[in-house]
């Protein structure tokens, strides 16, 4: 339990007694951890692997899967239904072979009481998920399909450590991943990722992608 941030500080013998209370769960890639509306109450510690929580587009016509958040191995999950015992507000599945310790909501608010600092930071951290969620929500409900894809791919790209001025994609996600993050359709994304590839704004390399013309792309997305 030493790889979760939520328990930095602690010591071995206390990390040892929140293990023991613990249950553990090895899962293949695409297993769901718990789903929308289930009245499971249990907090999720990954150890090993890495998860996607997600919702259901409001705005798209039919009922189409969308990414609110990715966790990774350290991280923590499913607090809020262990915290006010209400049903799960969204769905929750293995991006890649996990291991996940889990702890039931009582034991969970007892440990939040006896460490306060524990406390602080949960509390912390659903300030934060709150602040990306407005953006998200923001992005879903007033930019085109197009523009939430320009703005997706302003997110994933990072400057070039070989050369200045030029951005890359590192590993460009799969069209069903950044449909999913952007809540439009494979086919709306495969169409404007071609569509700026002809345009010259982004060009393949390898498992990446060279972000050619980023101011360009950064004015598609902010055309609102």
């Amino acid at each position: 339990m030493k790889i979760v941030t939520l328990f930095e500080g602690l010591d071995d013998s206390e990390l040892s007694e929140i293990e023991s209370h613990c249950h553990w769960h090895q899962l293949g890639s695409g297993n769901v951890v718990f789903d929308k509306e289930s009245d499971t109450l249990e907090v999720y510690f990954l150890i090993e692997g890495s998860v996607r929580v997600l919702s259901y587009s409001p705005y798209a016509r039919e009922k189409r899967e969308v990414t609110l958040a990715n966790f990774v191995a350290g991280e923590y999950f499913g607090e809020l239904a262990a915290l006010d015992g209400k049903p799960r507000s969204a769905k929750v599945v293995t991006s890649e072979t996990s291991l996940l310790a889990s702890l039931d909501g009582p034991s969970f608010r007892d440990i939040m009481m006896r460490f306060p600092q524990l406390a602080l930071r949960v509390t912390l951290r659903l300030a934060d998920i709150i602040r990306r969620l407005d953006s998200r929500v923001t992005e879903l409900s007033t930019l085109s399909e197009q523009e939430r894809v320009y703005t997706e791919l302003l997110h994933l790209a990072k400057p070039d450590s070989k050369k200045a001025g030029q951005y890359m994609i590192a590993e460009m996600p799969k069209h069903k991943d950044l449909a999913s993050w952007t809540g439009v359709s494979q086919e709306s994304v495969a169409q404007v990722l071609g569509e700026l590839a002809r345009d010259g704004i982004l060009e393949r390399r390898h498992l990446g992608m060279l972000v050619r013309d980023y101011d360009r792309l950064r004015l598609m997305a902010r055309a609102r």
